[in-house]
């Protein structure tokens, strides 16, 4: 739409999504346990653009209820360590240090049978592959309204919608309503088990890496005919 608004010819646009390798992430769904830990994770690096603070003022307010509830910052902080040491001090402030955990990197393959939702407060992103990779491993996503991930969530066309909504979509900067969307998956588990569902059969029907270089495939034998 933006390349379009800024003079592009519509018939030489065309969009090619991110696709991942389902065979590494897949087998981590019979990896889970049998009731969704009460465990978020933030995946990312810990920088301002990803506005960790929004998601751990959101752990504050998750906190009244769900007395186990924990939050963990995946990803490095080494790209702004002042911004990191902001968000552990507003951690200490809100009295949750001991709930909100700066792990650092994890490989995802051992993260993901370890958490209840993927979180992503961020204030721009474009298509998170982190959430493709959640979705196949059967974790489900409450990401703010910026890129892609309101099409992840709910879908795309009328077919990809019909499969249900992966999570929940909130606005940027709302500590409430991510706590809100957080707090209607973690508690209803029938909530949980759809959005679990609709993420799997999302990400295999419609970003898997076969299916993405098929399409760049396509895209370059037409160039060159």
């Amino acid at each position: 739409d933006r390349q379009i608004s800024d003079g592009a010819s519509p018939d030489k646009i065309t969009v090619i999504p991110n696709g991942i390798d389902l065979d590494r992430f897949a087998p981590l769904q019979n990896a889970r346990p049998a009731d969704p830990p009460m465990v978020l994770a933030l995946l990312g690096r810990v920088v301002p653009i990803k506005d960790v603070k929004t998601y751990i003022r959101a752990i504050r307010i998750l906190a009244a209820y769900f007395p186990d509830i924990e939050g963990w910052v995946v990803g490095p902080e080494g790209e702004a360590p002042d911004y990191a040491d902001e968000c552990r001090a507003l951690a200490r402030s809100l009295d949750i240090e001991n709930r909100v955990r700066f792990t650092g990197f994890m490989n995802p393959v051992d993260l993901f049978p370890k958490i209840g939702l993927l979180v992503l407060s961020s204030i721009s992103e474009g298509l998170p592959l982190v959430a493709l990779e959640g979705f196949a491993a059967g974790v489900p996503l409450v990401a703010t309204d910026v890129g892609a991930c309101r099409q992840l969530v709910e879908g795309g066309d009328d077919e990809d919608r019909a499969l249900g909504s992966a999570g929940g979509v909130v606005p940027i900067n709302n500590p409430q309503a991510l706590a809100d969307a957080c707090r209607r998956l973690l508690g209803d588990r029938a909530a949980w088990d759809m959005a679990q569902n609709a993420a799997i059969r999302r990400v295999e029907t419609y970003y898997t890496q076969p299916g993405m270089f098929e399409r760049y495939g396509a895209l370059y034998r037409e160039a060159l005919e």
